[in-house]
């Protein structure tokens, strides 16, 4: 005979103690406010198209925009060849025969030049990454996001560089490495250990923010900062194909326009 399953009156009290204390804990937790910052919900929508602000933000020349953040304090020998380049270029200039660019080149501009949107941007997210769109070029960048930085001798160097990124409160927080080092930010070069940090937020419904902090230790005497403001638009972003069929470009790199 199988023995018999018995069960004392206190245990039997205890187990309906234990129920109904459970069951007021999933309630509570059930009725409590979403008050998390980090949550999904709470983030801000920043997806939409987007361009800089204000509209004379380039300065007074837009194929030669002023820096951001004022002059950027460079290193010895950087420093004598960027006032040696500009002093190259005016000649250039005016001789009507410029010194060929990346955008004569036909190739992508790169970070930290492609939030500098030139032409508009648009910016697609979800939980798992952030794509920006550029116009220009048709140019891609993606950050990843609540993943680590690979190890950067790990990490092929690209025009827009790796991106990983995390929400910090109502801040998107992004750190970029491996920028290719022929890529240039309005003519400054860089080195391969250059880093940059972005902290891009709403300032309100069609405001958008970009701290940008860029960190070079071989090219920058001191972390090099400013903020990129852009404005939100109705544009929609088009194909921009760049055939590069009449510019010549000779030995000096000087470039011209083929008639031919």
């Amino acid at each position: 005979m199988k023995p018999a399953r018995t069960c004392s009156t206190a245990m039997l009290f205890l187990g309906m103690v234990l129920v109904t204390v459970a069951g007021m804990s999933s309630a509570a937790t059930a009725s409590k406010p979403q008050t998390d910052k980090h949550s999904v919900a709470t983030r801000p929508d920043i997806s939409g198209t987007w361009e800089r602000t204000p509209d004379d933000w380039f300065g007074e020349n837009p194929d030669d925009p002023v820096h951001p953040g004022g002059p950027m304090d460079l290193k010895a020998p950087y420093a004598a060849e960027y006032v040696e380049l500009k002093k190259k270029e005016a000649v250039a200039n005016e001789a009507g025969t410029p010194i060929a660019t990346t955008s004569s080149k036909c190739l992508p501009e790169g970070m930290p030049t492609m939030m500098a949107a030139l032409f508009p941007i648009q910016i697609i997210r979800d939980d798992k990454q952030v794509i920006i769109l550029g116009e220009y070029l048709q140019q891609v960048r993606r950050i990843l996001l609540n993943q680590p930085m690979p190890p950067t001798d790990t990490l092929d160097p690209l025009y827009q560089g790796h991106s990983r990124g995390y929400w910090e409160g109502d801040t998107l927080v992004v750190e970029t490495q491996r920028v290719r080092t022929d890529v240039r930010f309005y003519d400054v070069p860089h080195g391969p250990a250059m880093k940059i940090t972005e902290r891009i937020r709403l300032r309100g419904p069609d405001h958008l923010e970009n701290q940008v902090l860029i960190e070079d230790p071989q090219v920058l005497n001191t972390p090099y900062r400013f903020t990129f403001e852009y404005k939100r638009s109705n544009y929609a972003i088009q194909e921009y194909v760049c055939e590069n069929n009449q510019i010549v470009i000779d030995s000096e790199g000087k470039a011209s326009l083929s008639l031919e």
